[in-house]
């Protein structure tokens, strides 16, 4: 078993497709087809179930986590072994939607004009993929929100806290003329949708409507139309509210609080380009220092 035919195993796992990995790797798909069919062979069992697309098979489904942690330590090799006296390589960087709009573009910029040599890739999506991509070692950090981390591989590098907010059009003049407008959230299982609707059942609010929208910009430019309102970071609409374009509104501090996680995976080699990716991070931005990995683990195991 070569390291070769387990990246183009893996691919296939991850893109469900023949196809779609051998454009992914720049391989044709004979060459792959013919390499999947050579690993059974010699493990002497079928890892794709040949339907709509390839299905991985419970065997397939262990070798593919086999394959995860092999590749990803001889990627950690090549990689400690070729660091030279400043960050170079990759670094894939995962975001959800909000805070890639909010805090990252104008840290990565800063990041790319003092680190020239690293490759920066930015992936956004929903906690979840974010969580599965770490683990996978697809990503070498990702900014997340969650109200607790159950995993042990997971490492907590540092803690953004941010406080939340109503918004609105600069013409309402308080909370209570905004309760029956429609709040534009994101989808249902956001942090932030839910400590909403937690403030809301403490006021006595039991009928809401809700907008969805899964952008921030979407969200912001919809209260600015008076489509509605929201509750989103106060960072993201200060500019706004310095021009008189938005008022905010607080709310108890029980329920303002938004926490942002940067993590990674705890096997993977903290290289010289995601450490000074976190020290930018800290530089620019309201941080707390993470817990001792112990401390971590206790609150994960509590």
């Amino acid at each position: 078993m070569e390291s070769s035919e387990l990246r183009i195993f893996r691919a296939v796992a991850l893109e469900g497709s023949i196809t779609k990995a051998a454009l992914s790797l720049g391989y044709v798909q004979s060459n792959v087809t013919a390499r999947i069919q050579q690993l059974e062979a010699e493990l002497k069992t079928p890892l794709f179930y040949r339907q709509r697309g390839m299905i991985l098979t419970p065997a397939g489904e262990m070798l593919l986590t086999y394959a995860g942690q092999i590749l990803h330590l001889l990627d950690d090799a090549g990689r400690a072994l070729s660091e030279t006296a400043g960050p170079s390589g990759s670094l894939a960087l995962g975001a959800y939607q909000s805070i890639s709009s909010l805090h990252l573009p104008e840290v990565l910029a800063k990041y790319h004009k003092t680190y020239p040599e690293v490759d920066l890739s930015l992936f956004t999506g929903s906690t979840d993929e974010l969580l599965n991509k770490v683990l996978r070692y697809e990503l070498d950090g990702a900014f997340v929100k969650l109200q607790a981390i159950n995993d042990d591989n997971i490492i907590k590098e540092l803690e953004i806290n941010e406080d939340l907010v109503i918004v609105a059009r600069p013409e309402y003049e308080n909370i209570e003329s905004l309760l029956t407008k429609p709040f534009l959230m994101n989808s249902s299982g956001c942090p932030n949708r839910g400590q909403l609707e937690s403030w809301l059942k403490f006021k006595g609010v039991g009928k809401v409507r809700f907008m969805e929208f899964n952008h921030l910009d979407s969200i912001i430019h919809g209260v600015l139309a008076d489509l509605g309102v929201s509750f989103i970071p106060h960072s993201a609409i200060q500019n706004y509210e310095e021009k008189g374009l938005l008022k905010s509104f607080t709310v108890p501090v029980q329920f303002a609080s938004t926490k942002t996680i940067f993590i990674r995976h705890k096997a993977s080699l903290k290289t010289s380009a995601l450490s000074k990716f976190i020290e930018v991070i800290q530089a620019n931005t309201s941080y707390h220092a993470p817990l001792p990995l112990e401390a971590q683990w206790n609150e994960v195991n509590n």
